[in-house]
């Protein structure tokens, strides 16, 4: 990667104008406040620096630049916020900077996609016109959700492609052909098509309708470079600064449900691209609102998927409920029949919290005698994994279907969560601690301000990173992360190849770090000042620890005539404060 280019765009970037887009800032002195958009909080503790460049909550911790603020907010990775922040700052990235499977196989599936809706307007897809319509979705519809259609012959598609030239590798690198015995020929054919784009607004992957031929009622791209299943909701990308608004998320199970919300002003509803939800996803959903409202279909399988996704959900920390519609009807369905916009909005209105959701639809099991043991395993160990303030307004009902007393249940759950506490625990205790740049995870280890404040110093100053003395500045630092930046800054690395790297692998720790230095050097003024007071307050704590060490030496006898007149030195020294 050019290690100008992110420098250049965060040259070219105002992060109060980027952060300004996303929560509203009121300034305060230098700097501005905003309540945070990362934590649910009434008193503002999310500060941005406009010299600095730099954000940083109190509250929660989080903190960066512009890059980590974006990938943070938007729920994207290193690769497409670099890509979408250099449209944003005018900035040309060149073809190394570009991310490979953002390059040319996002032109692929492009130029599939207008494939697609140009056949929806041609003569053979009067079939596909007509399902549409007969679905009530009208023409501006397939517009503005860029419906299309893939034409049932054998390799139309694959034709279109090689005439611009698009090799038979990048086509099926996109899933969109297959090789047959004898030559390549389409994925989807004889299919309404459905475009899924990721968070950031790239195309990543379709959702084919079957209308003409036999096979499945949907199919989906395959698993590539472009599209892992768990990491998309189809409309998330349309539906996130919605879900921000409303402070919830309505996740429904297919493509026409989504859409049908969307047209009918709920647009902060998305789709799972079928029952699986996956814990990705639910990660996805809680980047935007702490609520979700899961509105499956409503036969047994639809109930089943609708539990399992709930538990799912919960552990990401959302609030989840269930709405439930009539038996038989699909959201789609009922938002066309009449008065279905007030059945649904009552349904939603009357979502109904997981703990009794769960216990609703195990009701017949724990009435027959052969079943209720086994359901209320199940119920138990479910309530287990919520937090005691989600159970707590249910207890009544819970104890009253279980037929035991409310304190005797909530013994019985905290038994259980007790366990898988300390399951839980074990399992941490035995993962390795976070040592920068190879991907291991931090343990949460609580940071040095003054620690954080050296970093920060060398990451802004470039004549500090040649001058300040490696072997003296080094001894200083205790927390072996912020030694590990420290260290890469002084040996010469560039904070541009740095953060390219952190970026890149996901480790958003250092910027926030950094961030948190700068809050912390505030208090100096002048950088000059803030790196002498830096030295000589770790310094001092050195001595201290130095002295605490020799001292208790000396207390067990065990310390040598020349600890111990190294003794005699610090307490000197430290009496006289230095």
């Amino acid at each position: 990667m050019d290690r100008d280019v992110i420098g250049e765009i965060k040259k070219r970037l105002d992060i109060v104008d980027l952060i300004g887009d996303y929560v509203q800032l009121r300034k305060v002195g230098r700097n501005y406040r905003a309540l945070c958009p990362f934590h649910t909080e009434k008193t503002p503790s999310f500060y941005v620096s406009p010299e600095r460049q730099t954000y940083h909550c109190f509250g929660c911790g989080k903190g960066g630049d512009a890059f980590t603020f974006f990938m943070e907010i938007e729920g994207v990775s290193f690769p497409q916020a670099l890509e979408r922040l250099a449209k944003r700052a005018g900035v040309t990235l060149s073809k190394s900077a570009r991310p490979k499977a953002e390059g040319d196989l996002s032109e692929v599936m492009e130029l599939a996609l207008k494939f697609y809706r140009d056949a929806l307007h041609s003569p053979s897809g009067e079939v596909a016109r007509s399902y549409l319509k007969h679905r009530e979705l009208p023409p501006e519809v397939w517009e503005t959700f860029e419906l299309g259609w893939a034409p049932p012959s054998w390799d139309y598609l694959w034709q279109s492609l090689q005439r611009h030239g698009v090799t038979f590798e990048l086509a099926e690198r996109c899933g969109l052909v297959l090789m047959g015995s004898r030559s390549p020929y389409d994925r989807f054919r004889g299919r309404v098509m459905f475009p899924v784009r990721d968070v950031s607004g790239k195309l990543v992957a379709f959702g084919g309708r079957l209308v003409v031929g036999e096979g499945a009622k949907y199919i989906n791209s395959p698993e590539s470079e472009l599209f892992q299943k768990r990491n998309c909701l189809y409309l998330l990308e349309r539906a996130k600064k919605s879900i921000r608004q409303r402070g919830r998320s309505i996740l429904v199970e297919g493509y026409t449900d989504a859409i049908r919300l969307h047209l009918s002003g709920y647009p902060e509803a998305v789709a799972s691209l079928g029952t699986s939800l996956t814990e990705d996803q639910a990660k996805l959903l809680q980047r935007f609102a702490g609520r979700c409202c899961i509105c499956y279909d409503a036969d047994t399988s639809g109930q089943e998927a609708s539990l399992r996704g709930m538990y799912i959900l919960q552990r990401e920390g959302l609030q989840v409920s269930v709405v439930i519609l009539p038996r038989d009807v699909d959201p789609d369905q009922l938002l066309l029949q009449e008065n279905g916009d007030k059945v649904f909005g009552e349904a939603l209105d009357h979502a109904v919290p997981l703990p009794l959701y769960h216990l609703e639809i195990r009701r017949s099991q724990l009435e027959d005698p052969g079943s209720r043991h086994k359901a209320i395993l199940e119920l138990l160990e479910g309530l287990a994994e919520l937090s005691p303030f989600d159970v707590a307004p249910y207890i009544s009902n819970l104890s009253i279907a279980l037929g035991v007393l409310p304190g005797e249940l909530n013994e019985q759950i905290a038994e259980i969560r007790s366990r898988k506490r300390a399951a839980k625990e074990d399992k941490s205790a035995r993962s390795s601690v976070y040592i920068n740049g190879i991907g291991k995870k931090s343990v949460g280890k609580t940071i040095d301000p003054i620690e954080a404040a050296v970093a920060h110093v060398l990451w802004n100053d470039a004549r500090r990173r040649v001058e300040a003395p490696p072997e003296v500045v080094l001894p200083l630092i205790n927390d072996e992360r912020v030694k590990s930046i420290v260290a890469a800054l002084l040996y010469g690395e560039s904070p541009e190849e740095l953060e390219g790297r952190w970026l890149s692998v996901g480790d958003r720790f250092p910027m926030s770090l950094i961030a948190m230095g700068g809050n912390f050097c505030d208090q100096f003024g002048d950088i000059e000042v803030a790196w002498k007071e830096l030295l000589r307050l770790l310094e001092r704590r050195r001595r201290s620890e130095r002295y605490r060490k020799l001292l208790s030496a000396m207390a067990k006898g065990e310390a040598s005539a020349e600890e111990m007149e190294e003794l005699r030195q610090l307490a000197s020294d430290i009496k006289g404060g230095g």
